[in-house]
């Protein structure tokens, strides 16, 4: 996710290295974009090149100095790297580049660690506005460059123990990469997997006081509260909710007469509309989100907002599904799929059935109905503020009134329906004997 510090912390990784180990950075960035595995190629011969060109001040230019240093085993790969090294790419035999410069960069790599530690980045991007299936075959390709550069440092551990060899670091930088990858099954066993989540409550109040420059004491509860639920923890998303609230004047700064922060006041607050924050990356990159989603799936997402508690896969079948066709069921299935997948990427979770206590508070319209049902029903919640916000404001109030009213009816139905059908079921398992039989076997 945008704004968690990991370009950051990429950053500071690579400068720290550099500065304190002094380890040169070979870089290659790649993303779902027409000519991105040639960008990744033109990245790490260049970054390759200069560093050779440190070492040996008399290497001449790039293309030049592809046929000295490139080995003579692999000199047939000097034209396709050549290409890639041209003020205009082109984006034919793409393929073929990127495995040609893998091939050739490992060979230079395996050489340039026995003068000088290296470490490696290897980054993986992409937007939210993407479906998975759009970038499959490049994030493929991507995992097949780690998988070489991966084999290269295993033979460097297993052959450098003796301490001869200089270190060579990966660090690789992707959220979509497989945790069944074999870089970050050892990465894990290593200890040396980061998994970027939002700051807890603590931190979020310290780096809220560290960017308003006021002290943690006079932070108010409610703008605490806020910004927890609308950020999540996200660091930048905190910076822009703090800004759109002064913006706005939702929050007010006093300063004392010594220049000093005196008080800080929130005003409405709880009136704020946050879906009308356009300009800034949060609202931005959740419409990229929904955007970014199935059909069903997003159908499903705005009409768990008109849901302010729990609500079940029967309260929105009954906005989406007939029951009265031949494919009910699977209809059922596909929206049972799409909820599953929304709570697999965190966007709606799995909550306990409510408590009686909960019925005012947490559903207006009788979210306790289903407990007399004997079989309980797994029960799900929007609970993202933001995500409720920016989703809400896609639907109309007559949707959102529409989706309410059918799910009420479908509770009273499963309410009430079973007992009728069971007492209509033992009637039609009476006996029933015709009026005008009764009539013939009296007269007998």
């Amino acid at each position: 996710e945008a704004g968690m510090g990991k370009r950051e912390l990429t950053e500071h990784l690579l400068t720290y290295s550099a500065k304190c180990f002094h380890m040169r950075p070979i870089c290659g960035t790649m993303g779902p974009r027409p000519g991105g595995s040639v960008r990744m190629a033109a990245e790490l011969l260049r970054s390759t090149l200069s560093i050779l060109r440190s070492l040996d001040r008399s290497l001449p230019g790039d293309n030049q100095a592809l046929e000295v240093v490139v080995p003579p085993r692999l000199g047939k790969h000097v034209p396709l790297l050549q290409r890639a090294l041209s003020d205009e790419p082109s984006n034919d035999h793409a393929a073929d580049i990127l495995q040609a410069t893998v091939e050739v960069m490992v060979a230079l790599v395996h050489d340039l660690v026995k003068r000088t530690p290296v470490i490696m980045l290897l980054q993986f991007y992409t937007g939210t506005s993407l479906f998975r299936t759009t970038f499959q075959s490049d994030l493929d390709t991507f995992s097949m460059v780690v998988r070489d550069f991966t084999n290269l440092a295993k033979e460097k551990i297993q052959t450098g123990k003796g301490g001869a060899a200089s270190p060579l670091v990966l660090l690789i930088v992707s959220r979509e990469l497989s945790q069944d990858s074999e870089a970050v099954q050892i990465a894990m066993k290593h200890g040396t997997f980061l998994s970027l989540s939002g700051l807890t409550e603590e931190n979020i109040v310290e780096y809220t006081s560290n960017y308003l420059n006021v002290p943690e004491q006079i932070v108010p509860a409610t703008l605490r509260q806020f910004v927890a639920k609308v950020t999540s923890g996200n660091p930048l998303y905190i910076r822009e909710t703090i800004d759109q609230l002064q913006e706005n004047q939702n929050l007010v700064l006093t300063m004392g007469v010594n220049g000093q922060a005196r008080h800080l006041e929130c005003k409405d607050i709880d009136q704020i509309n946050i879906s009308d924050w356009q300009r800034t990356s949060m609202v931005g990159s959740t419409l990229c989100l929904l955007e970014s989603l199935e059909p069903l799936e997003a159908a499903v997402l705005k009409m768990s907002t008109c849901f302010q508690g729990p609500f079940t896969l029967p309260d929105l079948a009954a906005s989406r599904c007939s029951q009265w066709t031949d494919t009910t069921h699977f209809d059922f299935l596909r929206l049972f799929n799409s909820i599953q997948t929304l709570v697999a990427r965190g966007i709606i979770e799995k909550v306990d059935m409510p408590e009686p206590s909960m019925e005012s508070e947490n559903d207006q319209f009788g979210s306790t109905e289903l407990r007399t049902i004997v079989n309980p029903i797994q029960h799900f919640q929007m609970r993202n503020m933001l995500l409720r916000s920016v989703g809400g404001s896609m639907v109309l109030e007559a949707q959102r009134k529409a989706v309410k009213r059918q799910a009420l009816v479908g509770r009273a139905l499963m309410r009430e329906l079973p007992g009728r059908l069971e007492v209509l079921a033992s009637m039609k398992n009476t006996q029933h004997i015709p009026w005008y039989y009764e009539q013939a076997l009296r007269r007998m």
